[in-house]
């Protein structure tokens, strides 16, 4: 029996959109891009990339599809890394990021190694759970967190502009 990684690929959404994929170490990350692209059923042929990744999600050193020179160094494609020397149980988290216009954003997790049969095709999607949006969601690039409106509609404007900061003891 040889071995795959099992990954999970999660679509950053409100909903739990995810799959998990399972792809033979020495495949190149190129096929794995290729892969989500088909399962999760998105338009293909646009421009991607895969980010380095810590176990906090902080995006680090990115993996493009074709590196465009944009970079001041040279940066390695996805066909030339393959997918057991950058997924393991010690590095195992990638983002990914596909169509550069629309931001489909997702998080790409090392779950475990699976023996697998010699003539199965890889990669290939093992669990499907959740519908892919028409769109990808919006994105907030302001870098601020999205204010929580826990009282609802119990303070609109209109009391706002009535409220004065001299009568609150605890200002």
């Amino acid at each position: 029996m040889n071995t795959a990684l099992k990954l999970r690929v999660i679509l950053d959404v409100k909903e739990d959109v995810f799959r998990d994929i399972e792809i033979k170490p020495e495949q190149n990350l190129e096929e794995l891009h290729h892969c989500i692209v088909k399962v999760f059923a998105i338009n293909p042929g646009e421009m991607a990339s895969f980010y380095k990744s810590d176990k906090e999600w902080n995006q680090g050193n990115e993996v493009p599809f074709m590196d465009m020179g944009m970079s001041k160094e040279a940066l390695t494609e996805m066909r030339n890394i393959q997918a057991g020397n950058i997924l393991n149980a010690n590095n195992p988290n990638l983002i990914y990021v596909y169509d550069f216009l629309n931001m489909w954003t997702f998080y790409v997790e090392f779950i475990s190694e699976v023996d697998v049969e010699l003539d199965d095709e890889y990669p290939r999607c093992t669990f499907n759970y959740g519908a892919t949006p028409e769109s990808a969601p919006e994105k907030d690039f302001s870098g601020k967190a999205p204010k929580a409106n826990i009282f609802g509609d119990a303070f609109d404007d209109e009391e706002e502009e009535h409220y004065d900061d001299d009568d609150n003891p605890w200002a």
